[in-house]
């Protein structure tokens, strides 16, 4: 799997959080400040670089970060980031620092800042008030940070990472998806609406391009009828990173009706006798799912020159 290194200054803490962010959404990954660096990163395959905008320019150690490994840099994909309450100058300061690099730099933006001014020493005190006047901005206690902003621009990065990893061709892809499903029958089906949750591990089936689950009920359904969207996990038992096999699945569901007749296709696509359906004293529910995403964790990719984890769109 692809592993994240997030090399960051942060001086009053902002930054700091959106680096330690970052590492958790985009996992594997180390975040670390530029004195924490160590040589061994440089095998990372990710970087993502941020700073916060500091007297109107980067934190000057991420600017002599990225002079001296200029060379190993500019062999990865690199994301440049800044915290900051001026949004239009923390884009030129990082255009400022794209410059030092080829054309491996994927992804540049901004994150909204605090200004404290009760946490600011004298000369900081002073240098803001100068700043703040010269960009036309109020001296005074501001918050533009936001952590669904943050969240929002590390799944961002996220995709963008997914995207860089060596795929398998998409129809080979999913030879390996549909024999995994077909080879398990136990999913965890993940539900939810408002603060509502469920995980409910169920027996499924199956058949092309959708999973069908038969139950009883259950309190489940209280989130899936106010909410289609739905996530599975289906894996096998873990015995070492050697052996991983797994997925997670996105998909939408629907709640099929006894009284349709797509019930009664699905129960004889099951294989069940209809009479045995018919003559069970309570009622039995179907829920279709139809598959959008497929992550796939498998050790056999691996055999094949291939990243460990595929991703799959249906």
């Amino acid at each position: 799997m692809q592993r994240t290194l997030v090399v960051y200054e942060s001086r009053y803490g902002s930054t700091r959080v959106v680096a330690k962010t970052i590492a958790l959404i985009l996992g594997p990954a180390v975040h670390c400040v530029v004195d924490e660096f160590k040589t061994e990163y440089q095998d990372f395959d990710f970087v993502v670089l941020g700073s916060p905008i500091y007297r109107g320019d980067v934190d000057p150690k991420i600017r002599g970060f990225i002079n001296e490994n200029r060379d190993w840099l500019s062999e990865k994909p690199v994301a440049l980031f800044c915290t900051c309450i001026d949004r239009k100058g923390g884009i030129e300061n990082l255009k400022t620092l794209e410059k030092l690099f080829g054309n491996n730099i994927v992804s540049k933006d901004t994150i909204g800042g605090r200004l404290k001014l009760n946490n600011l020493d004298l000369e900081d005190y002073k240098t803001l008030e100068s700043f703040l006047k010269q960009a036309d901005l109020p001296f005074e206690d501001m918050d533009f940070f936001s952590m669904e902003e943050v969240i929002e621009y590390s799944l961002e990065l996220k995709n963008l990472k997914e995207d860089l990893v060596k795929r398998l061709d998409p129809s080979k892809l999913r030879v390996y998806v549909e024999d995994f499903l077909l080879s398990h029958n136990t999913c965890t089906l993940a539900t939810s609406f408002k603060n509502r949750v469920r995980a409910t591990p169920l027996e499924y089936f199956y058949s092309d391009g959708f999973i069908y689950i038969l139950t009883e009920g259950g309190e489940k359904f209280a989130n899936l009828i106010m909410n289609q969207n739905v996530s599975l996990a289906i894996h096998d038992p873990y015995n070492g990173m050697a052996s991983l096999a797994g997925m997670q699945i996105t998909g939408k569901c629907d709640i099929i009706q006894k009284s349709s007749s797509e019930y009664w296709d699905i129960i004889d696509l099951k294989g069940i006798n209809r009479t045995v359906i018919e003559s069970l004293p309570v009622d039995m529910n179907i829920i279709k799912i139809g598959l959008k995403r497929v992550e796939f964790l498998y050790h056999k990719f691996r055999k094949g020159g291939w990243d460990t984890k595929q991703i799959l769109t249906f």
